[in-house]
């Protein structure tokens, strides 16, 4: 399998970023290796096939920091990078994807929070158990992705961020999601799969732009009646939870259910909700929207 994950075809690298290696600090990192900006045009590739492209758009900059073996990143706000043939600083670079991905950092440093530009952070499979409050400084950050890291709750702060559009915290130690959840109203992708999770609160109703809300792998045994008035566009995943039934209102509910790996009969379910099961329809499709219900895989 090819190391690099190709973006979608209207996009290309205006230059290649960093090289990967063993730096155990940025700082240590940046003074061995001049950092370029990966910029998104026309046609090409993102170099780490674990650095999520979707939320990339055309013109958008990237910091491209992953694999790195990074464990200390004071002196991020401080750096200059190239920026398609341009020194700046990183401070200076508008609509920036920060990634930080399969790295060994254990804490971010308050001077996170001088990277107001910054519009989506990502720091998936590092070593994190809490946040800096810092983070509330950055008034341009409309995503953030810690899936696999060590958080057992979610700082308090991070409800009160309201401009979020995308926040991930899947397989993680959670064993709660808090009524506050409730507040980020222009949240359109939430994931807190994989973590251990008993209860969902009802005032997910109030997530009115959801368009994926994966809450797989948990241990949620109900789903609040409310939730069947949020008009999730593409899916809502409760897969491998030990969910018996789903409320009736759910029928409404515009998105894909997948209930593969539930405890729920669709025999016990409402008509309504019986008539909608069915094979999986693509995210975004125009087709009726249905339950997924997959089989186990036949033992050969």
């Amino acid at each position: 399998m090819s190391p690099f994950r190709l973006l979608p075809s209207w996009l290309i690298a205006g230059c290649l970023v960093v090289a990967t290696g063993t730096a155990a600090t940025l700082k240590d990192h940046a003074r061995e290796h001049p950092l370029s900006l990966f910029v998104a045009r026309k046609g090409a590739v993102m170099p780490n096939a674990f650095d999520q492209t979707n939320n990339l758009k055309e013109g958008d900059r990237a910091l491209l920091l992953s694999g790195l073996g990074l464990t200390d990143l004071s002196g991020l706000s401080e750096l200059m990078v190239d920026d398609d043939g341009v020194r700046r600083p990183i401070t200076a670079v508008a609509n920036l994807h920060l990634f930080l991905n399969q790295n060994r950092i254990q804490a971010l440093p308050d001077e996170i929070g001088r990277l107001k530009n910054v519009k989506f952070l990502y720091l998936e499979n590092n070593l994190l158990t809490t946040l800096p409050r810092a983070l509330l400084e950055m008034y341009a950050l409309e995503g953030m992705y810690y899936t696999a890291n060590r958080f057992t709750a979610v700082p308090a702060f991070v409800y009160t961020m309201t401009r979020l559009k995308k926040l991930q915290f899947s397989r993680n130690q959670l064993t709660e999601l808090p009524p506050e959840i409730g507040q980020l109203t222009e949240l359109r992708h939430l994931n807190f799969a994989g973590n251990r999770i008993p209860v969902v609160p009802s005032t997910v109703a109030r997530l009115t732009r959801l368009r994926v809300c994966d809450l797989s792998d948990n241990l949620i045994r109900e789903l609040p009646v409310e939730f069947g008035t949020v008009a999730i566009v593409n899916q809502l995943r409760v897969r491998n939870n030990p969910l018996t039934t789903l409320p009736a209102g759910f029928a409404a509910m515009r998105a894909t259910i997948d209930i593969t790996g539930t405890n729920i009969d669709p025999e016990k379910l409402t008509p309504e909700l019986r008539a909608k099961i069915s094979t999986e329809k693509p995210p975004g499709s125009k087709e009726e929207d249905k339950i997924i219900v997959r089989s186990p895989p036949k033992v050969k």
